[in-house]
């Protein structure tokens, strides 16, 4: 590869002297195989476009397709360029000097259009210098003034050529240049070489090693000056240190590959006319998908649907590749541009980035004014609801970190306060992420209330136990029911049912024992069978429950005595009712037949408590008696 085999060094030096913009613009490319570096110097004085940076990445992209060094395609790059800027012109005139040098690392070819300057040096002299576009030049070559004096005369700067002329292109090519060993190609704005005069130019490449020393060196002259005003200034410097060798070439070969070349041509010829007729039926169907691409793309641009809009802009992009129509493609790419920056400005509100977000909406904004179909207040106004979705944001996060608390109750209120905001404020993607959040927390509330019931139940259900062992039964019936109602709220089926059994229960005791003590006819209550089946399952089961706690023959011995205790308050208990009946032989008769229900009672219990043995059971009877 020809770079390999050659050595060239560049170094660049451009700063805007005593204004806020550097309106110059230098960039190279060095291919294996070719060489180029641009230098511009805009001329207009638009805000927003750099016409020396649009004109030379212009000419660096299409030399990076199709590196060349031929007239006809550098000639190309730069109506492409003047194309560019015309297309940009919209509220001023883009202009912009620009010079070419583009080499194959063993020769050199260069193209000018305005006064950036070309210096050619060699063995440490000026070898040549390109001709400025300029009346002072004008007037040098016609022999009116010196040429030295080009560099310096009122008429230095008024143009006769330039890019961004509406009478078009008219640039000078120069013819191919050999290089050798030790050149140095020094490429300067008007800012340089106005203040630097030629011979200075010559000592400081007499004293400087490389590119990097000698523009350096150049720009302190240019400074040691001390103008009160320093224009903007660029100066970019070339060492050639080694030329690539070429091969000397072998005539007869060359002519023989033309004559095969030649012949190849003319039989395919058929061939390549239908493919010629291939390529344009497939160019008006990428001119096709381009238009229409390109027509989606504005519609869904003005709708505010930039994904959209980007995903059209760039097919329309595509197409306009494949037809090679450059003004178009970089009209599709500037458009995607906007698009995709919009889109990133929506993906970092989606990340609550909103410092991010306003930066990318913000440079949309710079841009969206020059394509029509983005609508800069739309742009603006996302910008300005930025405040408000950060506020909402903002709340969100402290209802997260409530709800991480188990704060429900006031992370709810926060979700709700910034639910409010993001619709009023079209905070769509925080809308729909609070939605759930509200939901969560609602369910979390629900099943905090849930168990709170099922506490507040259980403790009634226990209250009711406890009034059951107390024999007030009306009191555990309130509470059983009471802690029914609970779990029907709640919809604890078991829970219902259990409690049903147990209020039937209690009101089963409590029938009986208003029927005991005479409170209730006797066909209202349980019979008199029941009433002491009752009762002695209940004395056998406290029998049985303390022949667990004991010795088998201890509870048999103990069970009677047990089953006597728990008879006792029935006998005081029906005392009152006896009285109130007033006569003594009902007292005697009713006393009689609670003796009579406890001796069975007892007698139950030994049986439940297993106490089959007749010692066991006379001690029963005996405690009847």
């Amino acid at each position: 590869m020809r770079k390999d085999n050659s050595d060239f060094s560049t170094a660049f030096v451009s700063e805007a002297g005593s204004y806020i913009d550097n309106r110059d613009y230098f960039a190279f490319m060095e291919t294996d195989d070719m060489a180029c570096y641009v230098l511009a110097d805009g001329l207009d004085s638009d805000q927003e476009m750099r016409s020396a940076e649009m004109v030379v990445k212009t000419v660096l992209e299409n030399f990076m397709e199709k590196p060349s060094m031929s007239k006809r395609r550098l000639m190309r790059d730069l109506r492409e360029a003047q194309e560019w800027l015309q297309f940009e012109s919209r509220r001023v005139r883009l202009k912009a000097s620009l010079l070419m040098v583009v080499t194959n690392y063993n020769k050199m070819v260069y193209v000018s259009c305005g006064n950036v300057r070309l210096y050619h040096f060699r063995n440490g002299r000026l070898n040549f210098r390109s001709k400025d576009h300029s009346l002072a030049q004008s007037l040098a070559d016609d022999g009116r003034i010196p040429d030295e004096a080009t560099s310096t005369h009122e008429e230095r700067g008024n143009l006769l050529e330039y890019l961004g002329n509406p009478n078009g292109v008219h640039a000078h090519y120069a013819k191919k240049t050999q290089l050798a060993d030790g050149d140095v190609m020094l490429l300067a704005t008007s800012g340089m070489w106005e203040d630097v005069e030629l011979a200075e130019m010559l000592g400081a490449l007499e004293e400087a090693k490389d590119p990097g020393m000698l523009t350096d060196t150049l720009e302190e002259v240019l400074l040691s000056k001390q103008r009160r005003t320093v224009n903007n200034y660029t100066a970019a410097a070339i060492y050639v240190n080694k030329v690539f060798q070429e091969k000397p070439k072998n005539r007869r070969k060359l002519i023989k590959r033309i004559l095969i070349a030649l012949l190849a041509f003319v039989i395919v010829g058929g061939g390549a006319w239908i493919t010629l007729a291939r390529m344009a039926a497939n160019k008006a169907a990428a001119l096709e998908t381009m238009i229409e691409s390109a027509q989606a793309a504005d519609d869904y641009a003005r709708a505010g649907d930039y994904a959209k809009a980007l995903k059209s802009y760039s097919e329309a992009k595509n197409a306009a590749v494949k037809i090679n129509d450059k003004i178009h493609k970089r009209l599709y790419t500037a458009e995607q541009k906007v698009s995709q920056l919009m889109v990133d400005g929506d993906g970092y509100v989606e990340k609550a980035d909103f410092t991010k977000a306003e930066a990318s909406y913000d440079k949309a904004r710079k841009s969206a004014g020059l394509y029509p179909p983005f609508n800069v207040k739309d742009i603006e106004h996302k910008i300005d609801q930025l405040d408000s979705y950060a506020e909402t944001a903002s709340w969100m996060k402290d209802g997260d970190l409530k709800f991480q608390g188990g704060d429900y109750t006031n992370a709810l209120k926060l979700y709700k306060k910034a639910n409010k905001a993001a619709m009023e404020s079209g905070y769509t993607s925080a809308q729909k992420e609070l939605e759930k959040k509200i939901t969560e927390t609602n369910d979390k509330l629900t099943a905090i209330q849930q168990q709170l019931k099922e506490i507040q139940a259980g403790k009634l259900q226990a209250k009711g136990d406890r009034l059951m062992k107390d024999l007030d039964y009306e009191g555990a019936i309130d509470a059983y029911s009471g802690a029914q109602e609970i779990y029907q709220e709640i919809d604890k089926l078991e829970s219902v049912l259990a409690l049903e059994r147990s209020i039937a229960k209690a009101e089963e005791k409590q029938s009986a024992e208003q029927q005991k003590n005479g409170q209730l006819p006797a066909g209202l209550g349980l019979s008199d069978g029941v009433l002491n089946d009752t009762d002695a399952g209940d004395a056998a089961s406290e029998a049985s429950s303390s022949a667990a706690a004991t010795s088998a023959t201890a509870s048999q011995a103990k069970a009677a005595p047990t089953a006597s205790a728990g008879a006792t308050p029935a006998k005081r208990e029906a005392s009152p009712t006896a009285k109130s009946g007033g006569t003594g032989d009902g007292n005697a008769a009713s006393t009689k037949a609670d003796t009579s229900k406890e001796q069975g009672t007892a007698d139950s219990a030994s049986k439940a408590a297993g106490a089959s043995n007749s010692e066991s059971q006379d001690q029963a009877a005996a405690n009847g008696k």
